[in-house]
């Protein structure tokens, strides 16, 4: 996993550029789905309910419309790679059985497992990049 930063277009956040296996992108988009489906069961009775569902759905949306290109590059912020970080280890979590599961599963589960540091990492170089920008902008 390939990956720059730079201002994002508002002048003050930071986002990460992602070079991406496509693989990898459908992994993590099944795994958002799996979350979607898990929260979209539960009362979406308050604001907060409905807008973490939104956010997966807008997530899930930019991971699905990048075509069937070997490697893509996509263009995430910090809160977004938390969120896959958290569904990446909250699906390994749950679905990680000891009985027998369908090879689909065990790959999916495995290719989770491999992704998690790589995103730790991304999610870590995003706070610190951000607090330098932060830190750039005080008046001195």
């Amino acid at each position: 996993m390939d990956r720059s930063y730079r201002i994002g277009p508002d002048g003050r956040t930071v986002v990460c550029d992602v070079s991406a296996a496509r693989g990898d992108l459908d992994t993590l988009s099944e795994a958002l789905s799996w979350r979607r489906d898990d929260l979209s069961r539960d009362d979406l009775q308050d604001a907060d309910s409905v807008l973490a569902l939104r956010a997966l759905m807008v997530l899930d949306d930019m991971l699905a419309m990048r075509g069937d290109e070997e490697h893509v590059i996509l263009s995430v912020n910090r809160a977004q790679v938390h969120m896959l970080c958290e569904i990446a280890g909250a699906y390994v979590a749950e679905r990680d059985i000891d009985g027998y599961q369908a090879p689909e599963e065990r790959e999916r589960i495995q290719r989770l497992r491999a992704l998690a540091g790589p995103l730790m990492d991304c999610c870590s170089e995003l706070a610190a990049a951000q607090e330098e920008v932060r830190e750039r902008a005080l008046p001195v």
